[in-house]
């Protein structure tokens, strides 16, 4: 048995990059049960194949780490994993085995199952949204969501740009500082926002 305990704190942010890889071959390797202590997100994703959310001096989820990340068990939680979108929202419709949710006045269709007429709070993860401009036909794919807005911040950050549109509620994506200049993203500029049924999950209480 293995205990790391925030093995990556001390190096720069290119060198836990390019050890974060052989790190895992070896782990993986060698099947060496281990515990990794660790406050970063991404290492946590890249390493574990089981996490535990410990908040408050106990454990408030444990499970694998692709549910933790995509489905956390409640609303704390999600904020702690990164779920940067919350919408609260009722339940209109189910048809053809999607979930039809309205929140503020726009329809947001979810892979999760829901009843009719039941107040849902919903999590969406940034890197989950696609942005669109307007003009833009918009492509053949598995997207179900398709959500006209406005740009109301760009915030520049690595490696990543954060950018949070109004669609009625706020939606944050983040993408390549190459996507920003491609698509001339900046505040006040209208945007389609797109994501799948899939990627929007239904948020326990907490």
């Amino acid at each position: 048995m293995l205990l790391l305990d925030e093995p990556f704190a001390g190096l720069d942010e290119p060198s836990r990059d390019a050890l974060l890889p052989d790190v895992g071959a070896i782990l993986r390797h060698d099947r060496v049960t281990t515990f990794l202590v660790t406050h970063d997100r991404g290492e946590a994703q890249a390493l574990a194949d089981r996490v535990a959310v410990l908040m408050g001096g106990r454990i408030v989820q444990l499970d694998e780490t692709a549910r933790v990340f995509h489905a956390p068990a409640s609303e704390a939680v999600a904020r702690f994993v990164g779920v940067e979108t919350l919408m609260t929202g009722q339940v209109i419709a189910r048809e053809a085995g999607v979930t039809v949710v309205e929140v503020a006045g726009r329809k947001v269709e979810i892979a999760a199952a829901a009843r009719v007429g039941e107040h849902v709070r919903l999590g969406l993860r940034p890197e989950d949204i696609t942005l669109l401009l307007p003009t833009e036909v918009a492509p053949l794919s598995s997207a179900r969501n398709y959500l006209g807005g406005t740009i109301v911040r760009v915030t520049p950050s690595t490696p990543a740009t954060r950018v949070v549109v109004d669609v009625g509620f706020p939606l944050v994506a983040t993408v390549t500082a190459r996507s920003v200049a491609d698509l001339g993203l900046a505040e006040g500029a209208p945007i389609v926002a797109a994501f799948k049924a899939s990627a929007a999950h239904l948020i326990g209480p907490g």
